[in-house]
């Protein structure tokens, strides 16, 4: 119970701070929110999908899983910053002096994280809605749906530590994610793949973020869902999670 107490207090302040701080609400939330409207309403009538004119509905339904995904992968350059905030100000030094466990105190970033992502992810689904975006996905696809996300956002977390626990400063902290955006603008999220340059195309049929935006999509939609893009998803996440867990949890044991 005492555990359970410090977790929750540590969690509970990281999660303040993230909600409170304009900065992060206006890059975690606002900017995919505008980038969402600026694609639909201004290239969405126009872009081709697979061969057939599309209408911003259309391009809406395709686009708003991956949009989704961005929200959470800028989230994370978020994670690294506060990470790295706690270590430099002297603070993660100090709550080991203290009579707690110390896998709690990187353990409340990793919940807050998870946590912070999956709401920044509902914000960008309830905007989709309110702009005219209707899921049709059976209560067993909505768990598994859940369940990706939910991978999706610790996978985002565990890459995000080795990095937060490297730099040098907080303003370097976060600079990995671009990476992790430049994958996801790089795959299937905005267009299909079969359009792009042959050796992007290529590049793009063969990283992690085209299948788990397929397979996000396809558990939304339904009608699109790929069981081999399901099994890639959920391979290439558990690969990231465990990978970089194990890199993190070296880096922070000889750190701290």
């Amino acid at each position: 119970m005492k555990t359970f107490t410090q977790l929750t207090a540590l969690t509970k302040r990281i999660l303040k701070q993230n909600l409170t701080n304009t900065d992060t609400l206006i890059t975690v939330f606002g900017t995919p929110i505008f980038m969402l409207l600026f694609f639909v309403y201004v290239f969405g009538g126009s872009i081709s999908l697979n061969g057939t004119e599309t209408n911003t509905v259309d391009y809406l339904n395709y686009a708003l899983p991956g949009f989704m995904l961005i929200t959470m992968t800028m989230g994370s350059a978020y994670t690294s910053l506060r990470i790295n905030m706690d270590k430099t100000s002297g603070f993660l030094d100090r709550l080991h002096t203290l009579p707690i466990k110390r896998w709690i105190v990187l353990g409340s970033h990793i919940v807050a994280s998870v946590v912070f992502m999956l709401l920044s992810e509902l914000t960008t689904f309830v905007v989709g809605m309110i702009m005219g975006f209707r899921p049709e996905l059976s209560v067993g696809n909505f768990f598994i749906f859940l369940l990706l996300s939910i991978l999706f956002a610790f996978a985002m977390t565990m890459i995000s530590i080795p990095f937060s626990i490297s730099a040098k400063s907080w303003e370097s902290a976060g600079s990995f994610s671009y990476l992790l955006l430049m994958l996801l603008f790089v795959s299937s999220a905005f267009v299909p793949t079969n359009g792009m340059a042959k050796p992007i195309e290529i590049f793009a049929d063969h990283q992690p973020m085209t299948p788990i935006v397929e397979a996000a999509r396809g558990l939304l939609m339904e009608t699109s869902l790929s069981n081999g893009d399901l099994m890639k998803a959920f391979g290439w996440l558990v690969a990231l999670v465990v990978v970089f867990g194990v890199l993190s949890y070296r880096k922070y044991q000889r750190v701290f």
